[in-house]
């Protein structure tokens, strides 16, 4: 997610990224990359969409250029961690959902929050194993959701355009109990492209 800064002299401006050591791709060259690309205005909000990278440390790098001789800005550089999955398969009918795998999609989700600087959730229950009611088990899975859509709110509602917008996401039934493996499967297909 990028904003552009304030180009003093009024030109547009040509957003660039590099992950790692990889090449530059920018707004106008790149336009697959960007959610709203070309020549950008000031304050002008796109987002950035990379090959899919591997697990572990990564470096992105930011600068634009302007438009007319394309003098670039001072480059910001971040760096972050792709972390490996932590979900245990879960197959129908022989994976009994535990307390563990509630508790590792939480740890999930606030870590997604964090990233996008969303404050952690809040749960209502602590998951204890062996202790949490069963019964309670689908309010621990709405909690979990409307953590997610908060999510989804936020990256779809960051930029104008709707290229790389999250789909809108039909939940499927919870039911009674613990949930079934398609409920559980949803969120961590969900977890994995937010």
């Amino acid at each position: 997610m990028i904003k552009t800064g304030i180009e003093p002299d009024g030109q547009t401006q040509i957003v660039e990224v590099k992950i790692d050591s990889g090449p530059w791709q920018n707004s106008v060259d790149n336009p697959e990359r960007f959610s709203v690309s070309g020549y950008l205005g000031n304050g002008v909000k796109t987002i950035y969409q990379a090959e899919p990278l591997s697990a572990g440390n990564h470096t992105v790098t930011f600068r634009c250029l302007d438009s007319d001789i394309e003098s670039a800005s001072t480059e910001v550089v971040r760096t972050f961690t792709i972390l490996a999955l932590p979900f245990e398969i879960i197959t129908a009918n022989v994976t009994h959902v535990k307390a563990a795998h509630i508790q590792t999609l939480r740890t999930a989700i606030n870590r997604i929050r964090s990233y996008y600087n969303l404050s952690p959730a809040t749960w209502k229950e602590d998951i204890i194993a062996g202790k949490t009611a069963v019964k309670n088990w689908p309010f621990h899975i709405v909690e979990i959701r409307k953590a997610i859509d908060a999510i989804i709110i936020m990256v779809n509602s960051f930029d104008s355009s709707q290229a790389f917008d999250i789909p809108p996401v039909t939940w499927l039934p919870i039911g009674t109990g613990r949930p079934r493996a398609d409920v559980m499967q949803q969120i961590h297909d969900l977890i994995q492209i937010i």
